[in-house]
């Protein structure tokens, strides 16, 4: 009797927490929904030489110009694009999305691993249960 009333409460507990872990992969979810401009790559300044002999770059003392860059890795490889002036702060904040997509990959790889484990322990619980109820497993 004692052992069933251990073991309805421990059952409800569980219940909550899977419920609770639910809740919490579905907020990541939705997040991950609502990020709707992603831009795979990093993003980047870089000074640069435009290969024209008569610039001013083409002096071997300075840096070159001043070039907005995109580096992303591709089936064929790295892939490197340079970022028009007006499409800076769009091409950034697309970055940025990317980045805070890669976290809440993280963030929702770790939950479904709590899951994982809170729906094992359900189920050594529930045959525990049944193999009490019967006395002789």
């Amino acid at each position: 009797m004692l052992h069933e009333v251990y073991y309805k409460a421990k059952m409800k507990a569980i219940t909550f927490n899977v419920k609770n872990q639910l809740h919490r992969i579905t907020s990541i979810i939705e997040d991950i929904l609502a990020l709707s401009a992603m831009m795979r790559g990093s993003y980047g300044d870089i000074y640069q030489r435009c290969g024209k002999p008569t610039c001013w770059c083409a002096n071997t003392k300075e840096k070159g110009h001043l070039c907005t860059r995109l580096m992303w890795t591709d089936v064929n490889g790295v892939k490197t694009r340079s970022v028009r002036e007006d499409d800076k702060q769009s091409v950034k904040n697309a970055v940025e999305q990317y980045h805070q997509y890669k976290k809440l990959r993280i963030m929702l790889r770790t939950e479904e691993k709590k899951l994982e484990e809170l729906l094992t322990e359900f189920e050594r619980n529930t045959t525990k249960t049944n193999k009490t109820k019967m006395g002789y497993l």
